[in-house]
């Protein structure tokens, strides 16, 4: 797979997982659901991020290495 279509993956199941926290926010909000959330999802958030930026940053890397060698399928 490429690195794009890789990102969106990965882009599409946090936000599926942060629908379905919601969700389950609706009825459970206790002390342990704010643990969960502050120890677990909340950091979750920043790397996520960081690894969608990590992947931007490779796919450049990647299509300027192409052009380079003159192997851009474009």
């Amino acid at each position: 797979m490429s690195i794009p279509g890789s990102r969106a993956k990965l882009k599409d199941a946090h936000r599926q997982l942060l629908v379905a926290w919601q969700r389950a926010q609706e009825t459970w909000d206790d002390p342990v659901s704010q643990a969960l959330w502050r120890n677990h999802l909340e950091p979750l958030e920043t790397t996520v991020r960081a690894a969608l930026g990590a992947m931007d940053s490779m796919n450049e890397t990647l299509e300027r290495v192409r052009r380079e060698c003159g192997d851009d399928p474009a």
